[in-house]
């Protein structure tokens, strides 16, 4: 398989690291420059449908997405075999490590306000397309060494336009939703900024606003009936502009949050230019 999958993208040093569900990770080079390559496994049956439509998905959507808080795809996606076994595709090859390795501490308020800029820019550029990531988890955002990070893994977002290729319910992670990730609810651009105050939340107290206790329904219940505690509960030392900031994202009610990454984004700069 990874024979096929190097020859057909044009790959050499093809090295897997990582699998997950149905989807392996592996390192490559792509010409003289270094890549990951995504290969998705398509199971027999109609699910194989739903795999290969969510794959050219996620492709898609990053290739509409242009900035440097989004990780790039290099490629198209691209399948192999008749019947089809596989889609894959390049992306670019990020350093650092997952954003769930920072969370076993509580950061610095200069820390958390870059955190806060990088994914405010990632949500603009991605919901000035119509694009709701939709999952919002440490494990899609990379810390990269410059102490930068970049947004990746869009496979279950949703383009509000195209409703019809992107409806497989509301998917996310536990601890990390939002109230409109209950069921029969409708996730919408301020559903990632309310993710993203989550992040914030947690990188700023080590804990999570509304933390899963492996029964779903009380998890879904509390995300939709109770109100996030405020962040000063935990961190009274923050700045009021900081504080406002992630309290805003966290509002239960998605017509009091910021209503997407653009408006985060300009709450981001005026609340710097405050605490410079």
């Amino acid at each position: 398989m990874l024979t096929a999958v190097a020859t057909a993208l044009g790959l050499s040093n093809v090295v897997p690291f990582g699998q997950g569900g149905q989807k392996i990770v592996a390192s490559a080079d792509f010409g003289d420059q270094p890549a990951i390559v995504k290969i998705v496994l398509v199971p027999a049956g109609p699910n194989g449908r739903v795999v290969v439509e969510r794959a050219h998905r996620e492709v898609d959507l990053l290739a509409a997405v242009d900035s440097p808080t989004v990780v790039k795809v290099l490629t198209d996606a691209v399948e192999i075999d008749d019947p089809m076994q596989v889609v894959c595709w390049v992306e670019e090859r990020l350093d650092g490590d997952d954003l769930d390795r920072h969370f076993d501490r509580q950061w610095a308020e200069d820390e958390a306000w870059l955190l806060a800029e990088d994914l405010a820019s990632a949500l603009a550029a991605c919901h000035r397309e119509e694009v709701v990531h939709r999952d919002l988890s440490p494990r899609n955002i990379r810390r990269l060494d410059s102490g930068r990070y970049v947004l990746m893994d869009p496979g279950l977002a949703r383009h509000l336009a195209r409703t019809a290729l992107t409806g497989f319910g509301q998917p996310g992670s536990y601890g990390w939703m939002s109230p409109e990730h209950v069921p029969g609810g409708r996730a919408v651009p301020s559903s990632d900024v309310f993710s993203a105050g989550v992040l914030l939340y947690c990188a700023l107290t080590s804990t999570l606003p509304v933390p899963y206790g492996h029964d779903d329904s009380d998890y879904y219940r509390r995300l939709a009936q109770e109100d996030a505690p405020s962040v000063t509960q935990l961190r009274s030392d923050i700045s009021a502009e900081l504080a406002d900031l992630v309290d805003t994202c966290l509002k239960r009610q998605p017509a009091r949050r910021y209503l997407d990454g653009e408006e985060l984004q300009a709450a981001v700069r005026r609340f710097r230019r405050v605490c410079a």
